[in-house]
């Protein structure tokens, strides 16, 4: 099945303009959280500060809903993070998302509209596993523990009393498991800028 988000010309034409306006290479999505408690990833700003460090051309568009404006909070005076947490509604985040040169996030209804989208993505698991949903995503990287022992759970998880919290950042411990070189190294493969990072080092 190839599952697609169909947004009108209106919405494509509102993303392409803004795309233009960004002005950046690459573009970066990143939705910082899904609908449970399991769905926040808790190392985004090493990475982030990675990619802004280490891609002098990269901007990050951020996305969520209202309470994701809290995540967003370190980062309100960066020009090249474009805060959009709760005042996009979905179809503009999926319509935007389609223009982005790479989409970051937990599994949430985002990342599913881009699945057969031909930009790469970055998935961070937690109660799915690969082969039941990102294994036939088009230019995926599922992000996941294999140290978690209650991943995946097959579980949606709205308090902490059936979900394993973990001690060092207080997120879910399957998401506290995936660490920041792992990600970055996705975002690099994803990018494909590994030998510019090479030449520049």
């Amino acid at each position: 099945p190839m599952m697609r988000f169909f947004a009108t010309e209106l919405e494509l034409a509102e993303a392409t303009i803004l795309k233009e306006k960004i002005d950046a290479s690459p573009t970066i999505m990143w939705v910082l959280s899904g609908s449970s408690i399991h769905k926040t990833w808790p190392y985004v700003d090493t990475v982030v500060a990675r990619i802004l460090l280490t891609l002098p051309n990269a901007k990050i568009v951020t996305t969520g809903d209202g309470t994701c404006k809290l995540l967003e909070a370190p980062w309100a005076k960066e020009p090249r993070i474009i805060t959009k947490s709760g005042e996009w509604g979905i179809r503009e985040t999926m319509a935007f998302a389609q223009k982005c040169d790479l989409v970051i996030g937990p599994e949430t209804g985002v990342m599913n509209a881009v699945a057969m989208e031909s930009m790469p993505k970055i998935v961070f698991l937690s109660h799915s596993s690969n082969d039941n949903l990102t294994r036939d995503w088009e230019n995926t990287y599922a992000m996941y523990s294999h140290q978690t022992p209650c991943y995946p759970c097959h579980m949606l998880h709205y308090k902490w009393d059936s979900c394993h919290q973990g001690k060092k950042t207080g997120a879910a411990q399957c998401q506290e498991d995936i660490s920041a070189d792992a990600v970055w190294h996705a975002v690099v493969a994803a990018l494909g800028v590994g030998e510019q990072l090479e030449r520049a080092a």
